[in-house]
């Protein structure tokens, strides 16, 4: 595995790519580049554990989206224009003109209008967990839903953060909920940037101007899996899976299962495709 930054006009975008040689090198051997988003306020660390096993049939980078994990924002607002945007910039600075698209909750929604801003151009897409909220859902949110935190020299802010963690997802252990609160640490006190632009987005046109997409991706206990039959409905798809016992951290903690998922969507388009 590997890592490294791509100077960007807003700044620095980090990412990690799995394999033992440079991309250039993984690339000319033909493989597809697969651009991996992740779930907000999270970064591209939770594929780590999946990046190597990926790169035996894909060449994978997964991106820290700006302001998360170790990449930079700049300056400005940024809406899921610019994040999906994000997409066609890593493509063109290595010189793919048609890779796939994988994106994860927050980064499933990136993903997804990144085909809708250039329809045609991205070889496949993966989606897993699509957030699809209501008109009234996204209004709530925007209203009430993660607040940033605020530095206290006693430390209480570590404290909202980790009740924040374990409160969803209650059942993780303590090393998960540790590095999830790095995560929100490395995300700064408002974390919740990249969720107002998803409430404010319309994920139906983005579907609409997208045209299918090659997998619905869920798991039985993902805690978003009840929004899996809202995204099948929504966006039109070739496959749709749910994963049974899969939570939202897949890659993470089953790596060999994510992967195969993973290589068996890419070859079989390969396959019917040519």
């Amino acid at each position: 595995m590997g890592a490294g930054y791509l100077r960007a006009p807003w700044g620095l975008l980090h990412y990690r790519c799995g394999g033992d040689e440079p991309l250039a090198g993984q690339l000319e051997r033909g493989l597809p580049l697969l651009l991996m988003f992740h779930q907000s306020p999270l970064s591209s660390r939770r594929y780590r554990p999946a990046l190597d096993g990926l790169a035996r049939s894909c060449v994978p980078v997964a991106v820290d989206t700006p302001g998360y994990g170790s990449s930079e924002a700049g300056r400005g607002v940024w809406d899921v224009d610019r994040y999906a945007d994000v997409a066609w910039f890593v493509a063109d600075h290595l010189g793919v003109r048609r890779p796939w698209l994988f994106g994860r909750a927050t980064g499933a929604v990136f993903a997804l209008h990144a085909a809708a801003r250039r329809p045609g151009r991205a070889a496949g897409v993966v989606l897993h967990g699509v957030p699809v909220y209501t008109e009234r859902e996204k209004a709530d949110r925007l209203a009430t839903f993660a607040p940033p935190w605020a530095p206290d020299e006693d430390g209480d802010h570590l404290r909202w953060i980790w009740d924040r963690v374990r409160g969803e997802y209650p059942w993780a252990d303590v090393g998960l909920l540790t590095a999830l609160v790095r995560d929100y640490l490395d995300a700064g006190a408002d974390f919740a940037r990249s969720y107002r632009a998803v409430w404010r987005h319309d994920l139906h046109d983005s579907a609409r101007r997208a045209g299918p997409v090659d997998l619905l991706l869920s798991g039985s206990a993902d805690r978003i899996a009840a929004m899996h039959e809202r995204s099948v409905a929504a966006i039109g798809h070739r496959r749709a899976v749910v994963l049974p016992g899969a939570t939202d951290f897949l890659a993470e903690q089953e790596p060999d299962r994510f992967r195969a998922v993973l290589a068996d969507t890419i070859d079989q388009k390969r396959v019917t495709t040519g």
